[in-house]
């Protein structure tokens, strides 16, 4: 019996010798999970964020076209309209990344996740419009009036909204062919917005700078002030997304070029919640510059404040103590 015994162990010792532990599923399940675990984090972070961006664009909407003048709020405000757009498809995949139970059609799921990791041309595109139009507004008041006046205005706007959200719309529907080299052109406009806007922000700096020691008007100091106010806020507005630019632009490309992804995994997780941001931070940017926004908004909320706190009318319960007492005697 004891020999018995002795060769089951030795069996078992041998067969336990052979294995490692790469075969028990356990370590990769304990990554794996840590993974899901991970994801799940990021993803809950990024509908938080979003949602928040989402809060505070509107905010900057209310005070463009309630509080604020001048014709830069309507550029502004639509800067806030793209952000909340590109706020609400964040949330959506945020809400994917945490619900894996859900019946979305795939297709719909790979439109969303281009529009995610294209949205940071979207944005930077909706910035040139404030930029472009502060320095034609300096420099040349009517080629300003040309593309800015009346209408025009807003067909710009569209213009510049639409055309990085065609592209990617056409990159979904074309072959693969020619949606690389629409890949390439949507990369080139991102490339080309952005110059755009450093070199408007940087003139509009060298205006400022150039004017404002001669000019003796206060209110054309103060409108030069507020200009390069909205330079400032424009010019944070494009260098922020920068940090986050690389991985989502080398992840899109890894989607649309059918090539291995370059940056890590946990590094395209992370610029998920950073994208999320964005929205967020333009809006914090613009309330913190720009003096109007940040003047009407302390305002707001200095007078919501009173209203909430403010303390019981206690006059009324006096004025009736007193009649009560004046007819007793």
């Amino acid at each position: 019996m004891n020999d018995i015994n002795a060769i089951k162990k030795f069996e078992w010792d041998f067969q336990m010798s052979n294995f490692s532990s790469s075969d028990f599923p356990i370590e990769q399940f304990r990554h794996s999970n840590d993974e899901n675990e991970f994801e799940t984090i990021v993803g809950i972070a990024v509908v938080f964020s979003a949602a928040t961006g989402i809060f505070a664009n509107f905010l900057v909407i209310i005070l463009s076209f309630g509080h604020v003048k001048g014709d830069f709020r309507f550029f502004v405000a639509n800067l806030a309209l793209v952000d909340i757009l590109c706020g609400s498809v964040f949330m959506f995949m945020g809400y994917i990344n945490v619900n894996d139970d859900h019946h979305i059609p795939s297709q719909f799921l790979y439109y969303m996740t281009l529009a995610f990791y294209g949205s940071f041309g979207t944005m930077i595109c909706a910035i040139v419009p404030i930029s472009l139009s502060r320095v034609l507004a300096l420099s040349n008041a009517s080629l300003y009036a040309t593309l800015f006046g009346g209408r025009r205005s807003l067909i710009f706007c569209v213009f510049l909204d639409f055309l990085p959200v065609g592209i990617l719309y056409l990159i979904c529907v074309v072959e693969h062919d020619v949606a690389k080299i629409l890949f390439y052109t949507f990369a080139f406009i991102t490339t080309f917005a952005y110059f755009v806007a450093f070199t408007t922000n940087y003139m509009v700096f060298r205006v400022v700078a150039k004017h404002i020691k001669v000019v003796e008007n206060l209110r054309d100091q103060a409108r030069l002030l507020e200009t390069r106010q909205v330079a400032i806020a424009t010019l944070a507005q494009a260098i922020i997304p920068l940090f986050c630019q690389v991985p989502a632009f080398l992840t899109l490309s890894s989607v649309l070029l059918l090539s291995e992804p370059i940056t890590n995994g946990n590094v395209i997780i992370i610029t998920q919640l950073w994208l999320a941001l964005s929205p967020f931070l333009d809006a914090v940017i613009t309330i913190i510059v720009i003096k109007q926004y940040r003047k009407n908004c302390l305002t707001c909320a200095s007078t919501m404040g009173k209203r909430i706190w403010k303390p019981k009318n206690t006059d009324a319960l006096y004025s009736e103590e007193k009649e009560a007492f004046e007819t007793r005697l």
